[in-house]
Order: structure tokens, then C-alpha cells, then sequence
């Protein structure tokens, strides 16, 4: 309940106009009691960013972890997560761009982000690999990987910059087009 308000409040108002008391307002309690459960509001704003990436990275481990009839289905279900309103919706991109801002002057949010990028890519990792081998492809796992990231997180920032800009299924079908053409290099 604190931890959405949290999120909603740095997606709708931005690091500016979210504090402490403007959380508390949105969940209708005292401050103190947010403060019995997180010990600073750094801690809060650390927790509720695990939160938010937590659902993302819960989303693609059920995936990963799956059984599909193909590598190829289940990677097609890794980038519609992707690209999914979860993640790539207004609320979810507006607290993540708040706590990028917030990162640079708070090194547990830094810490945090760099457990997401480290999760994110074996999870990726995992799910380029069953695709590599089923194509019979030689393409380096961890070059993939690296480039299917930039290429989905520009999508994402794309997204986040100018809202419509891009197709969810004509998105899907350029990463499919970048894929093939990545494991058909031999």
C-alpha cells in the first residue's frame, strides 16, 4: 500500500512534487507510520523501486522458466513483457524516470539498479540461449544479449519520450527482424 503509493505519486507528481507527506496524504496515514515500517524515506524510495523492476522480473522468470513448445514462443513472450503497458505504460516509465533522477543523489537506488541490470540480463541470457541453440546458430549468447538489451531498452526510452510513437506489435516485429538477422550470422 505505501510502496504504490510511492510509485504512483513519483510517476504522476516526479521526484519535485513526491516527499514523504505527499505519499502519506495518498494512503491517508501519518508519516510516523510509514516510518515504523521504512527507516529513512531513502529506504522507501530503495524499496519501492525493488518493487517496481520485482514485478518485471517476476514476469519474465515465470516466462523463462516455462514450458514452451518452442525457444522461439517463449522468446516472443520475453519481448511482449517488454514491451507490455506493465512496463512500458505511462506510470511504470514515469517512477522509473523519477528514480533514475533520484539515483544520482541516492547510492542505495544506484546499488539496486545495478542488481535489476544483473538479473535482467541472466534472465535475457537464458532465454537467447535456448534460442541460439534451436536455430543451430553460432552467434555469441552475451553479444545478443547485450544488444537485444540496448535495442529494448531504446524502445523503452523511445516509449517514455514520445507516448504513441511506437506500435506494440510493430515494435515486436522489428525486434524479431534485428533477431533473425542476428542468428542467421554464422
Amino acid at each position: 500500500m505505501i510502496i504504490d503509493a510511492t510509485l504512483l505519486c513519483l510517476a504522476r507528481d516526479g521526484t519535485e512534487g513526491t516527499s514523504l507527506r505527499s505519499v502519506c496524504r495518498q494512503v491517508g496515514v501519518a508519516p510516523s507510520l510509514v516510518t515504523h515500517f521504512f527507516s529513512s524515506w531513502r529506504d522507501l524510495l530503495d524499496a519501492a523501486y525493488r518493487a517496481l523492476v520485482g514485478r518485471l522480473s517476476e514476469q519474465l522468470s515465470l516466462v523463462v522458466e516455462a514450458s514452451y513448445p518452442t525457444a522461439r514462443q517463449r522468446m516472443d513472450a520475453v519481448i511482449t513483457i517488454y514491451l507490455s503497458t506493465d512496463w512500458a505504460g505511462e506510470s511504470s516509465i514515469g517512477a522509473s524516470i523519477a528514480f533514475w533522477q533520484l539515483s544520482r543523489n541516492i547510492p542505495e537506488l544506484r546499488t539496486s539498479f545495478g542488481g535489476y541490470l544483473v538479473d535482467r540480463t541472466r534472465l535475457l541470457r537464458r532465454a537467447l540461449a535456448a534460442l541460439v541453440e534451436e536455430s543451430g546458430s553460432s552467434v555469441d549468447v552475451d553479444q545478443l544479449t547485450e544488444g537485444l538489451m540496448l535495442m529494448l531498452d531504446g524502445v523503452w526510452l523511445e516509449i517514455s519520450l514520445n507516448p504513441g510513437s511506437l506500435v506494440e506489435a510493430r515494435t515486436q516485429q522489428l525486434c524479431w527482424f534485428w533477431l533473425d538477422l542476428a542468428l542467421a550470422r554464422t
